[in-house]
Parts: structure tokens; C-alpha cells; sequence
């Protein structure tokens, strides 16, 4: 925008023009106020490409939280966050996000602070990072809102993902990722026993003891049934590593009479 075009009451966008505030160089800058309540001096060449304050929503006393010296600066970067990932077509994170009808809370969306009350009352602790809480939505597919959103660590908001398996055992909806973890199993194991088709208890079978299907399974002979080592260990309450040793021994054939 041309200098000779800006005078006092002139709107631009959200802007409105207040007076001259000072000269940068070769180029002189106004101070504008916002819409939201915000000023904001500019150089007159960025007037026009920028149309508000780019803190809208922020009350006076947190306009100093864009700043990297807040100390809710981190909470501040996440509420731009969630706002340019679902209506910023440029935000490299638009397609999973605005691109999919995800959308931010009409009061989060218009103004920083209700978002920041909202994040203390919830849970956000000043004293933790961001690894160590990460605002989560419940529903991955619905949107930013005070119902859909809780603060978590990163481990669990890794596991509530679109692409997040869950299974059914003991009659409740579990995570595959925090099945492992229950039966120590590592995840890689777990999530390729779901792919071959396993499911219920084969899913958390130890490892010890767990055979592929296309692996032929020994089986033994004791007090006239033949047994593998999965249903020794049931039957007679053993670890696999107490069968395996009877087995070395040749003393399997054994327990039926010490049983």
C-alpha cells in the first residue's frame, strides 16, 4: 500500500489506521488497531498483505504470550497450532486436518484466551514440555472442541491415531500398543500376530511359547495324552522354562505321577 494512502480511520481488513509511529529505513510505519482490540505498529509496504494483528483473540494481559520469554508460550504456539493446521490451506498438516472438515471451536478459534482458560482448568501444567503433555482429541475424527479434547502425555496420544488398531478381549476394547505393554510383548510381535489373523488369547500368548501356525509343534507324551508345551504349562500351572528343562532332563513324563 502507497504511504499517501494511509491517513488516520483508514481500515484495512481488521486494521484500522491510528497514526504515524516511526520510520524503518526508507519506509515509514503506522500503528494500527485491531478489530480484537489488539495495536499493532506495521510498515505501510506490509499493510494490506497483512489485514489484523496475527494475535486476534489474545486479551491484553496475554499478548505478551506470542512472546518466546511467556511462560505460556508453548500453550500459545498450540492454540496457532490447531487454528493453522485446520484453516490454513498453506499449513503443511491441512490435508489430515482442514482437509478432512476438522475444525476448531468457534471460541477457541476467535479467541486465545477462552482456549487458555479452558487448557488450565483441564489439566495443561505449566511445569510440564510438551513431550510430556500434548493436547489430545478423543475422537481423531472429530474436531478441536472442549468435549472432543484432553491433555495427555505423547505416548498416549501416539496410541489415538486414525490408524490406531484396537482389539476386543475379556470383553473390553483395548489399544494393540497398550495390550503389548500389559503383557510385556513387544509391539512388533503383537501388531504381527493381529496382521496373521490371531486374535484373543493367541494375541498375548508369551513369546516363549508362541508358535507360527506354518511351525510344526512338538507335542509329548504324558500319562496317555499327547501334550504341547503350551498345555503342559496350563495344566500343571508351569513356566515354560520349568517344561523346557523336564524336557532336556527327560523327566516330563514325570508330572502326572508328582501331580
Amino acid at each position: 500500500m502507497r504511504i499517501k494512502d494511509i491517513k488516520e480511520g483508514v481500515k484495512v481488513g481488521k486494521l484500522t489506521a491510528v497514526r504515524p509511529w516511526g520510520r524503518r529505513v526508507n519506509n515509514i510505519t503506522w500503528l494500527f488497531h485491531c478489530d480484537c482490540g489488539n495495536d499493532k505498529p506495521l510498515l505501510i509496504a506490509n499493510v494490506g498483505r497483512q489485514t489484523h494483528c496475527g494475535h486476534c483473540g489474545v486479551r491484553a494481559g496475554d499478548i505478551c504470550d506470542y512472546k518466546k520469554e511467556s511462560k505460556y508460550h508453548s500453550l500459545y504456539n498450540i492454540w496457532r497450532g490447531i487454528t493453522r493446521r485446520c484453516y490454513n490451506v498453506s499449513d503443511p498438516h491441512y490435508t489430515n486436518y482442514g482437509g478432512r472438515g476438522i475444525k476448531v471451536y468457534e471460541e477457541w478459534r476467535s479467541s486465545y484466551s477462552k482456549f487458555k482458560d479452558w487448557s488450565i482448568k483441564s489439566g495443561w501444567d505449566l511445569n510440564l514440555t510438551r513431550t510430556e503433555q500434548s493436547l489430545d482429541r478423543i475422537n481423531v475424527n472429530g474436531n478441536y472442541e472442549p468435549d472432543n479434547c484432553r491433555w495427555v502425555d505423547m505416548k498416549t496420544q501416539g496410541r489415538n491415531k486414525r490408524d490406531t488398531i484396537y482389539v476386543e478381549i475379556d470383553n473390553r476394547e483395548i489399544s494393540l500398543a497398550e495390550l503389548a505393554e500389559v503383557n510385556n510383548i513387544k509391539y512388533a510381535t503383537m501388531r504381527r500376530r493381529y496382521h496373521k489373523g490371531l486374535r484373543g488369547e493367541d494375541l498375548i500368548t508369551p513369546t516363549g511359547f508362541y508358535y507360527n501356525s506354518g511351525r510344526k509343534i512338538n507335542k509329548y507324551l504324558i500319562g496317555g495324552e499327547m501334550m504341547s508345551v503350551r498345555d503342559i504349562m496350563n495344566k500343571f500351572n508351569m513356566t515354560d522354562s520349568a517344561v523346557r528343562h523336564r524336557i532336556k532332563r527327560g523327566t516330563l513324563s514325570n508330572l502326572k505321577e508328582e501331580k
